[in-house]
């Protein structure tokens, strides 16, 4: 049995229940599993059979989570096409994913011919799941074909394995990103109420749905959670069960902030699109007064095996891509991340960097860790958040440019000599520039390559 064949039980039960939330729309179970079955019948009078590919290009409403399910009901091979690419990278990243076609919004995005999602029901053909279905993630990748993180129905069994507490959840992410399907799917499986945010993240109708759809769970991205936060209307305690932080690593002090506001409900996950899942922080473990307890990722998940090489974080287990799709499976089943890390002697998992945020810099060529700055950045009295960049430099290859996000002006010599202070001459920043708002991808992560256009 499939983990649709899971969901679709749930759907059949209590049918007048609503299961699916969005804006005006509100879905009950019945009419949810009535119309993935009608989405199935769609897409397979369009030729769709198990092991093709769909994509799916839309944002968050209801019939994108349905459409996933009817896919995978097919036993065909979900692909997930993004918002934030240009048109041309869209078609490349269709054709190398080898789709029957795909499914559109023309009200999300009309960059992208395809299959409107308003003309695809069809028949309510009842269907039983079919197994080797998979999913495929796009990564990112500016030049040549994007890189495409092919999972199968392992991954899936993972997540279903979950014991999730049935809840009001509210989704943030996308629905077509790891976070949010990932969300979604352990969400429907639970039989919870999932509250869809619009596609594009707005803090104010977060702490406005908090509280007219009584939500105990969530999951954020931490430039989401900062938001959030900074919010004038800000939820308080008592108000969530659990609050997942995912995505990126979360700003130590922005933390404290955070478990002080809501109380000990964060959790911090740690995992990407081609590894799932890699290590977890329970809140219980997270002391204030100990400011280790904030900087760690947390411990490996029981499933998922972890080993810091030659400072590399490399990952194994159920929850790793099989591997890029169009390219070799993974060689031994280990993946490695691209995060400089390490392990301390009680098995926390401690992240420095992303390798390729690293900046090289001064006289003897020394890494700069981009991390450790933002997190330093906003401790200082009124930065609220900060994104640091790697630039050009003809004297020493890079040099260090920060971005901050400020309450008041800033007085760049004195914000200067306070990271020299605290983190020597390598890490002073040769540009400040203060602005309104970092720029964000689609699923929430600042766009650092947005910033560094800015300076060139």
């Amino acid at each position: 049995m499939t983990y649709v064949d899971h969901v679709m039980r749930v759907f059949a039960t209590e049918g007048e229940k609503e299961i699916l939330v969005c804006g005006e729309q509100r879905i009950t179970r019945a009419q949810a599993r009535e119309l993935v079955l009608r989405y199935a019948d769609g897409l397979h009078q369009r030729g769709v059979r198990p092991g093709d590919g769909v994509g799916v290009f839309m944002g968050n409403r209801p019939e994108t989570v349905l459409v996933n399910l009817a896919v995978h009901l097919l036993g065909a091979r979900l692909v997930f096409v993004p918002p934030e690419p240009g048109a041309s990278e869209l078609r490349g990243l269709v054709e190398h994913a080898d789709v029957k076609g795909v499914v559109v919004d023309p009200s999300f995005d009309t960059r992208l011919d395809g299959w409107p999602i308003s003309e695809l029901p069809f028949d309510n053909v009842e269907r039983n799941g079919v197994s080797g279905y998979g999913t495929v993630f796009y990564t990112g990748g500016t030049t040549g074909l994007p890189k495409l993180a092919h999972h199968g129905d392992a991954l899936y069994e993972q997540l279903t394995s979950f014991e999730m507490p049935v809840s009001n959840a509210l989704i943030s992410t996308l629905v077509t990103h790891g976070s949010g399907h990932g969300a979604s799917t352990m969400g429907l499986v639970a039989g919870s109420k999932l509250v869809l945010m619009p596609s594009t993240f707005d803090a104010g109708v977060f702490v406005k749905l908090v509280r007219e759809e009584d939500i105990t769970v969530t999951g954020l991205v931490p430039p989401m959670l900062y938001e959030v936060l900074d919010h004038p209307d800000c939820p308080g305690r008592d108000v969530f069960d659990r609050i997942s932080v995912v995505g990126s690593p979360i700003a130590p002090s922005r933390l404290a902030q955070a478990i002080e506001r809501f109380g000990p409900v964060i959790w911090q996950s740690y995992g990407m699109s081609e590894a799932w899942a890699i290590t977890m922080m329970d809140p219980a473990l997270i002391d204030l007064d100990k400011p280790e307890t904030l900087r760690t990722c947390g411990k490996p998940v029981p499933w998922t095996q972890v080993e810091v090489r030659d400072g590399d974080v490399h990952v194994s287990g159920p929850m790793l891509m099989k591997g890029y799709w169009g390219h070799e499976p993974l060689d031994g089943g280990w993946f490695n991340t691209g995060d400089i890390g390490h392990f301390d002697d009680e098995g926390f998992l401690y992240l420095v960097d992303r390798s390729k945020d690293v900046i090289v810099t001064g006289k003897t060529a020394d890494n700069v860790y981009s991390r450790l700055l933002d997190d330093f950045l906003v401790t200082l009295p009124g930065i609220r958040h900060a994104a640091t960049v790697g630039v050009p430099d003809d004297r020493y290859g890079e040099a260090v440019a920060v971005f901050v996000v400020a309450d008041d002006e800033v007085d760049v010599p004195k914000l200067k000599a306070a990271v020299v202070d605290e983190l020597g001459e390598l890490y002073e920043p040769r540009d400040v520039t203060v602005v309104d708002r970092l720029p964000f991808t689609r699923v929430g992560k600042v766009d650092k390559k947005a910033l560094r256009s800015t300076l060139r």
